[in-house]
């Protein structure tokens, strides 16, 4: 397949019916305003972005920011129709929305589908219906399972947006959401930690001490976790993390919160951290594992993500775990993502489980990642 390509205009805030406690699109994407957006600018962008590259891609234009089936349906029309145009003369290949769960009856699909919209995202941030009352958001739980059934029902490509972090999360809501997002067999996920950017009422709540935003260890666990589960059950995560920009590097807008523009291989680096620590947990907490010699599949658990292995509190262990050797081997083209960023992943077990002998090494010879224990080998 080809690689996606994707043609982004935002429309900030526009059709939007309540101000989110989190929100100020016009600071995370440094616009302001949609005026610009004629139907000569939208044609020209275009062209623009695919140049002489027509064939590279699959090219997509993104209507982003705000709630694009909320909008006025005549500016709906205006938007719509140069993209519609492109499509049909096949200068590209799709056009997709973001918008509310409650902005999508039917009235408003069949206009979509009308200009050949096939992919639409649904900014459902929680599952968690106190959340989203506390978020201002306008919109119940509910209301996402019902919007996510009309569009599948009309033959949409459905999408997610999840905001890990907001008021009031915990593990219990992080699993309630993973949960019921599961259930929803949405297409794919986007995972955007929150941040608190300035002229939110998010924004005055960290001041006052009202809101604790998410460390950002605290944000790349809670990422790694719900991309592991979510691709366990063969939903993919197309993006972890807000993309960098000027106006959040700067950091004028942006007061507090887990911003890091590698985050999304930060959070793979984490999939990969807990992966092995399971290979190790599982080892040292069964008798059995150590008796027997065959190989494993492993995959986080929800529970691994609550709790520590026995084998680095117990001193009594010390000298028995301290004949051990572990042995990570991988490919070359995980490599980064193994050892983590920086050697982050290195780093981490050195100091947790100072009482091993851990190798690192590429392994050009197989295409999986591989902890092997005292000749006992697990498949991550």
């Amino acid at each position: 397949m080809k690689p996606f390509g994707m043609i982004p205009f935002f429309i900030p805030h526009v059709g939007c019916p309540y101000v989110c406690t989190f929100c100020n699109q016009s600071r995370i994407t440094g616009q302001s305003g949609i005026s610009h957006l004629t139907p000569e600018y939208i044609q020209q962008t275009i062209k623009d972005y695919i140049g002489s590259k027509r064939e590279d891609k699959f090219w997509e234009v993104a209507f982003y920011g705000g709630s694009f089936t909320a909008i006025h349906t005549d500016l709906q029309h205006q938007l719509l129709a140069p993209a519609s145009e492109m499509l049909k003369s096949g200068i590209i290949d799709g056009i997709r929305c973001s918008t509310r769960p409650d902005a999508v009856g039917d009235e408003a699909i069949t206009l979509l589908q009308s200009y050949g919209v096939k992919t639409v995202e649904l900014g459902v941030q929680s599952m968690n219906d106190g959340i989203l009352v506390d978020a201002k958001r306008g919109h119940t739980a509910q209301e996402v399972v019902d919007a996510v059934d009309r569009l599948k029902q009309r033959g949409m490509i459905v999408g997610v947006q999840l905001l890990p972090g907001l008021k009031g999360e915990t593990w219990e809501t992080i699993l309630e959401t993973a949960i019921a997002v599961v259930k929803l067999k949405p297409d794919f996920v986007r995972i955007y930690p929150v941040l608190v950017i300035e002229n939110t009422e998010l924004a005055e709540q960290y001041r006052s001490g009202e809101y604790k935003p998410l460390s950002t260890d605290q944000a790349i666990t809670y990422c790694a976790f719900l991309k592991e589960w979510f691709e366990e059950h063969n939903i993919e995560v197309i993006r972890t993390g807000l993309q960098s920009s000027e106006e959040l590097d700067s950091g004028n807008s942006l007061i507090a919160g887990p911003y890091e523009p590698a985050m999304g291989e930060l959070v793979i680096n984490e999939q990969y951290k807990q992966c092995i620590e399971m290979c190790i947990d599982e080892h040292f907490s069964s008798e059995r594992c150590l008796e027997n010699q065959y190989t494993y599949l492993v995959s986080p658990s929800v529970n691994h993500y609550s709790h520590k292995v026995e084998c680095r509190t117990h001193t009594n262990n010390t000298n028995k775990l301290a004949k051990h050797k572990i042995l990570i081997s991988y490919p070359r083209n995980l490599t980064s993502k193994v050892r983590g960023l920086k050697n982050c992943n290195i780093l981490y077990f050195q100091e947790t489980y100072p009482q091993f002998s851990i190798e690192w090494c590429e392994d050009s010879t197989r295409n999986t990642v591989r902890c092997c224990i005292d000749g006992l080998q697990y498949v991550l």
